[in-house]
């Protein structure tokens, strides 16, 4: 007898140890990674301010979810790995996803004139279509840039209505269809007309068919009816003199540039969903990271609602989301089936920054040695003035004086910024680098040639 009660109470302890384990459940490549590092990277989010939920996803699975800071400030509600944010421009992707799966089903022909779908479009000198407003190719005025040309802004007294007259009443396109790319939330506005138009569903009905229910993403929605109650709700703020103010709720129902509430469990559930389709979307990953080609053949980085980029040399897809003082990032390394997902309530935080933070860290393995071609000592003969460039802790700095040093961020090949400099090594016809250029923004394009390595 006190054999089985000595089991039970073992067993007892393992099911509570495991359970109670720090939320890094990784493989042995991910061993140098620990919660410590992590929350070194938001250690500024006190618990009296709003902050970030954050999470790490490989291969499918969340191996590290938690939030920091307050979703409420009110009521002194903490952020959870379950609060619901809404995530800004990320939400571009499920709209656009959603357009591709009204072709698959027959109800759109994403080559023809919108004009045949939304007839109250105007009449352009072009027809524009629905490919053009995936990929931001259409010419479409920003309908938030319009708004706060005519001051209306994101007043609370905007309607929709109001909006989206505005936006049928421009007669002009701000270029030639499909020549340029220019970033348009008017075309994703557009998609939640095309789903009522053509499948007699509103947008989130139709997603939540097609892509949340299949995943299992119950918290997640597009909020096209602003009277809806929303559970584990994070509000949103701004800075202020005395500290973070109120944003006012939005008062646009019209979704799909932006509009999704969701969490960072669910949205997991999406990132895994680009290594095993669960969704009705037939080709699910190679048709959402399918970039767009402009009328001469040339293609852009900028896919279905996710932009197709590099980081320190490393393929990422992924989007950002600034709307209303919730800010957004998600980062994902297909190579490497790696995704990092930051959502924040606060308008002057960088979740792109907290992103490539965690990527720094989960990844440093990948990075290391990238950056040794790039140091050295490089000097402008015009300015006598020589600069140093030199690795530390696997970061690419800057040397300015003796102890003035800044870091070089990378933003593409051969491109960093740093404190206001955009800066852009040059290379000969053997590929080595000769030296870098850096533009300030009032001095132009300053070369300075490398002379020692």
């Amino acid at each position: 007898m006190a054999l089985k009660r000595l089991l039970i109470g073992l067993m007892v302890l393992f099911v509570c140890t495991l359970f109670s384990s720090p939320v890094i459940a990784q493989d042995n490549r991910f061993a140098h990674v620990d919660r410590e590092a992590i929350d070194e990277i938001f250690a500024d989010f006190e618990d009296h301010l709003p902050g970030c939920a954050v999470g790490v996803v490989d291969h499918g699975e969340l191996i590290f979810s938690k939030g920091y800071g307050m979703a409420n400030l009110d009521y002194g509600i903490s952020i959870t790995p379950d609060s619901r944010f809404m995530i800004a421009s990320i939400s571009k992707q499920f709209a656009a996803a959603a357009l591709l799966m009204m072709k698959q089903e027959g109800l759109l022909d994403l080559d023809e004139d919108l004009r045949i779908y939304i007839p109250e479009l105007p009449e352009f000198d072009e027809p524009i279509t629905a490919r053009q407003i995936i990929h931001h190719t259409s010419g479409l005025r920003d309908l938030f840039d319009i708004l706060h040309l005519k001051d209306l802004g994101l007043d609370p007294t905007t309607s929709t209505v109001n909006a989206m007259a505005l936006l049928s009443r421009q007669q002009r396109l701000n270029f030639r269809p499909n020549t340029r790319h220019m970033y348009s939330n008017s075309g994703y506005l557009l998609m939640s007309i095309l789903s009522e138009n053509l499948t007699g569903m509103s947008l989130n009905k139709y997603t939540q068919k097609h892509f949340f229910e299949p995943l299992g993403m119950e918290s997640t929605h597009f909020h096209d009816d602003l009277g809806r109650i929303v559970p584990n709700r994070v509000e949103s703020y701004r800075p202020t003199e005395s500290g973070p103010g109120r944003f006012y709720r939005d008062n646009i129902d019209r979704v799909g540039a932006r509009g999704l509430f969701t969490t960072i469990e669910d949205f997991a559930k999406w990132d895994a969903n680009f290594i095993e389709n669960r969704t009705h979307l037939e080709n699910f990953t190679e048709r959402m990271t399918e970039v767009g080609i402009y009328r001469n053949g040339n293609e852009h980085d900028y896919a279905t609602g996710l932009r197709v980029n590099q980081y320190r040399k490393l393929d990422t897809v992924g989007h950002g989301g600034n709307y209303m003082g919730f800010r957004s990032s998600y980062m994902r390394f297909p190579d490497h089936q790696l995704g990092f997902i930051v959502f924040c309530n606060m308008s002057n935080i960088n979740p792109a920054g907290f992103a490539r933070d965690l990527a720094d860290l989960y990844l440093m393995n990948e990075f290391s040695g990238i950056f040794e071609e790039y140091t050295g000592t490089f000097r402008n003969d015009g300015f006598a003035r020589e600069y140093s460039l030199l690795i530390e802790e696997g970061d690419l700095y800057l040397q300015k004086g003796f102890r003035d040093k800044m870091k070089l961020i990378w933003q593409d090949d051969d491109e960093f910024s740093a404190g206001g400099w955009d800066i852009e090594f040059l290379r000969d016809r053997n590929d080595t680098i000769t030296g870098f250029t850096v533009q300030t923004g009032r001095t132009g394009k300053v070369t300075f040639y490398k002379v020692t390595s």
